[in-house]
């Protein structure tokens, strides 16, 4: 069976991205998705000035601009009024923004890219297991025959189970919180808002960020919203809490969400959101590569998943195409300080945000405001938030 390009598992964020980016070079790409139609499921992201890099030397920034919506600034708060997150892109750079967008949105734009470029786009192909040898990958298909490739990008998310088939230390470990979400319309006369977020200690957390349209069709500019609930809360809450319970809980803990909270009537227009710590020690192993959240996955807190999965694409084609285990242990090399980083970052800040813990937020709600006011603290706050940090001082990610 000869081998033949580069298999992809995923058509998500990463793994659509990947499959452009590698064609765009040349490079003959099968892309292998699950889902015999795929439909994007997923909050409303945030992109950083990293991803929006990759968006432009993929020609599809302008397009994202007139969908999504230009994101400057950060508050969060508590009920009492005490300012937690207070965090301006214009203080780490007079140009910088995030770019708020629904994840429909995003994917119809590299979905139409892929189909444009002819990627041979394989839908409803589970992929069970693979095995690699010095000449090639043997992918396994549910009910289908296997496919010989030349390298595999795993990239079908944090609860990947091929990942388990690279030879690499690695752990998934599921977080014990989660989040119900939806995009709701603004209604008429609610103010424009950036990203804001009320916290009650850690246990209660609620978010709204403007995301745009979901099409370029979509007369209505949308607003996600996103509430936070532990797993043992969010099985099964729509029979033991009920809509109107959980709209409740919204309202007393933020007011002024109220106007919007009409435009949700029914418990299906909520999704609910897991999360998983991903570690791996490398993420490489001969012909195989994982990417996106399938390498990296962590707490929505730092709002970095797509960002980091367009920039694992753009890695990709920093050199040539062909020596497929010395493409993949380089791009190890290059990703690591950043992808550690915020790792590390996450796996830190999560408890202050998304947990029971007293001390954590406590500490949190004392010094996070007080400590943004400082120039420097705020310089390292903002450039971790736009995705360039690669370590604890200066460091800074070059794309």
């Amino acid at each position: 069976m000869p081998e033949s390009g580069v298999a992809i598992v995923g058509a998500g964020v990463a793994g659509a991205a990947a499959a452009i980016r590698l064609a765009e070079r040349g490079v003959p790409v099968d892309l292998y998705e699950a889902v015999p139609e795929p439909r994007p499921i997923g909050a409303g992201l945030l992109l950083q000035p990293t991803g929006q890099r990759v968006l432009a030397a993929m020609g599809l920034l302008d397009e994202a601009l007139a969908l999504g919506t230009r994101v400057d600034r950060l508050f969060g708060d508590t009920p009492s009024g005490r300012a937690v997150l207070d965090m301006s892109y214009r203080r780490f750079h007079p140009e910088a923004y995030g770019l708020g967008m629904q994840r429909g949105a995003l994917m119809g734009m590299l979905w139409r890219r892929l189909r444009e470029l002819g990627v041979r786009w394989h839908c409803g192909a589970a992929a069970e297991g693979f095995e690699q040898d010095a000449d090639g990958v043997t992918l396994r298909l549910a009910h289908r025959a296997p496919v010989r490739h030349a390298a595999l990008i795993l990239a079908n998310g944090s609860f990947s189970r091929l990942r388990e088939g690279m030879r690499v230390a690695q752990h998934g470990r599921p977080f014990p919180w989660g989040a119900v979400w939806t995009v709701l319309p603004a209604p008429a006369g609610f103010p424009q808002i950036e990203l804001r977020q009320r916290f009650r200690s850690a246990s209660q957390m609620i978010g709204l960020m403007p995301v745009g349209k979901a099409h370029a069709g979509d007369p209505e500019r949308g607003i996600n919203l996103f509430w936070s609930l532990p797993l043992s809360e969010l099985e099964g809450w729509q029979e033991r809490m009920g809509l109107d319970r959980l709209k409740q809980q919204m309202a007393a803990l933020f007011p002024e969400v109220s106007p919007l909270l009409a435009g949700l009537r029914d418990s299906t227009q909520l999704r609910e959101a897991r999360y998983a710590d991903v570690w791996m020690s490398r993420w490489h192993d001969g012909r195989v590569l994982a990417i996106g959240d399938c390498a990296h996955g962590m707490s929505p807190q730092l709002g970095q998943g797509a960002n980091m999965a367009l920039i694992d694409a753009h890695e990709l084609t920093c050199e040539a195409a062909g020596d497929w285990p010395g493409v993949f242990e380089r791009y190890s090399r290059r990703r690591r300080a950043h992808l550690r980083f915020y790792g590390q970052a996450s796996k830190g800040l999560t408890p202050m945000f998304q947990s029971h813990a007293v001390v954590a937020p406590w500490l949190r709600d004392r010094f996070f405001g007080w400590g943004g006011k400082l120039p420097y603290i705020h310089q390292q706050s903002i450039a971790t938030l736009a995705g360039v940090k690669t370590g604890w001082l200066w460091a800074r990610l070059k794309l």
